[in-house]
């Protein structure tokens, strides 16, 4: 009885012991799975205040998109659908593009601005420190107000616009009170004064008055139809760069010796034009049509058809809105820049349109496809200056495409380019289908447009190189 009774504690404390080293291990378990959880639950909801950088400008910048950008940008773009502009030549996309930058820089603590980059840029008013902004009330002051001081003599219903746009956008913006909202709003309109006062210092002249072309075999002469004398624009290449590489240098001499010998590499050259002419495909028609950008309501002026690429490309990329205003102000800085040393270049050369040669020598009764622009022939400035825009957004987006809806409201298909460049690429094909300019212009053009574009699409504006 005794023996089986000491059995029985036996077996009782081993099973005893048993389960407790189970519920032990069982216990430690949970307590386990509690610390876990509650470490994943700091992580989540509790930022410690000493979180990197990096993290906290990945969340602002994310917490903004593009669109009170691109609305924007597509404000005046409808006007310049309606009315031809010098936008193009003066910069101003240059200028107001680096006010859209310098109003939202600041959501990135590690963001550089332009002034520091840029040649004569002034420095740029300050934020608060310590104080709340809300980026999208900023960008939206500066740009109404940008787009009053640049595009004067508007409609009242265009005026109209820019208020209902302003108004539209301080009523979506969520901010945490009135001294934020007054704050993010005035420090806006700050950077669009300070911007514009940088204007008033330009020295660009788009006059042509005074001009007396040069008169040699080969130089440019009035084309028609209208046969305008003095050409366009002869001064603009001694204007300020936004860049300093780009105050001076021109494009290298054209390489074909001018001749009127048929047997020459000149007259062949030119003859090759006046062939392709007379055999365009309805695919080279098309592409000629659809780079002619002349405003007047038939289409946006070629700066604007510029910046309708820009904003597809933000938009068809998904950027947010600081990577949108780094986009656009490093399109403006190339047209404005391009244009520059592309017309520099046109009137240290001053060559002869082909029209001008053709009907000399091979065709009197001959027109290109295309209306010739009233100023020098070499090189092409469409692939110059819509090429150094196209570069520099290449090198912002990479190796993106985009698809170019610009003329949907001419019934006309969406255009796809991949990569970026390749827009510039078939802009610059369109004046040879068009008849007025030459392979060798196109190809210099494409080159000087590689070389401003990447100067300036590689502007470091980022510490760290990751937004």
């Amino acid at each position: 009885m005794k023996t089986t009774l000491t059995r029985l504690r036996i077996k009782y404390f081993a099973h005893y012991k048993k389960s407790a080293v189970k519920i032990c291990m069982l216990s430690s378990l949970l307590f386990s799975m509690m610390l876990l959880f509650n470490s994943c639950q700091k992580n989540i909801n509790d930022v410690p205040v000493n979180t990197s950088t990096s993290s906290q400008s990945d969340l602002q910048l994310q917490k903004y998109d593009a669109s009170v950008a691109t609305d924007w940008y597509r404000l005046q773009l409808r006007f310049l659908l309606h009315k031809n502009s010098t936008l193009a030549f003066g910069g101003y996309f240059g200028y107001i593009g680096i006010g859209l930058y310098e109003s939202v820089k600041n959501m990135d603590p590690n963001a550089i601005s332009l002034s520091e980059k840029l040649y004569q840029m002034p420095q740029m008013p300050a934020k608060e420190n310590g104080k709340s902004y809300n980026w999208q009330l900023s960008a939206n002051a500066a740009m109404a107000s940008l787009v009053r001081h640049f595009y004067v003599g508007l409609s009242a219903t265009d005026s109209a616009s820019i208020d209902s746009m302003e108004n539209a956008y301080n009523q979506k913006a969520r901010y945490t009170g009135t001294d934020e909202f007054t704050r993010s709003q005035a420090f806006g309109r700050s950077i669009a004064d300070a911007i514009y006062n940088w204007y008033l210092t330009d020295d660009i002249n788009l006059s042509n008055v005074g001009y007396v072309p040069p008169v040699f075999p080969g130089a440019w002469v009035p084309t028609p139809p209208g046969f305008v004398n003095p050409p366009v624009l002869p001064y603009i290449g001694s204007a300020r760069t936004y860049l300093a590489d780009d105050l001076s240098g021109v494009a290298p001499a054209f390489p074909v010796a001018y001749s009127e010998d048929p047997n020459s590499s000149y007259y062949k050259m030119v003859k090759e034009l006046y062939d392709v002419s007379k055999t365009l495909t309805d695919e080279q028609k098309t592409i000629a049509n659809y780079w002619v950008d002349q405003g007047d309501g038939v289409g946006y002026t070629p700066a604007g058809h510029d910046m309708y690429l820009a904003t597809e490309a933000i938009e068809q990329n998904g950027a947010h809105l600081l990577k949108a205003a780094e986009a656009y102000a490093k399109a403006g800085i190339a047209e404005r820049d391009g244009a520059i040393v592309c017309f520099r270049s046109k009137y240290t050369y001053t060559l002869i349109r082909p029209v001008s040669y053709i009907q000399k020598l091979i065709d009197p009764t001959w027109l290109p496809f295309i209306t010739t622009p009233p100023h020098p022939e070499y090189p092409a400035a469409h692939a110059a200056v819509t090429g150094s825009v196209m570069q520099a957004l290449q090198v912002v987006f990479g190796n993106a495409s985009v698809t170019d809806h610009a003329y949907d409201f001419r019934g006309w298909v969406p255009r796809t380019y991949s990569p970026i460049f390749d827009a510039a690429k078939e802009a610059g094909i369109s004046r040879y289908y068009g008849g007025i300019h030459f392979r060798i212009s196109i190809e210099t053009g494409w080159g000087l447009a590689k070389t401003v574009g990447t100067r300036v699409g590689t502007i470091q504006l980022h510490n760290n190189n990751d937004y």
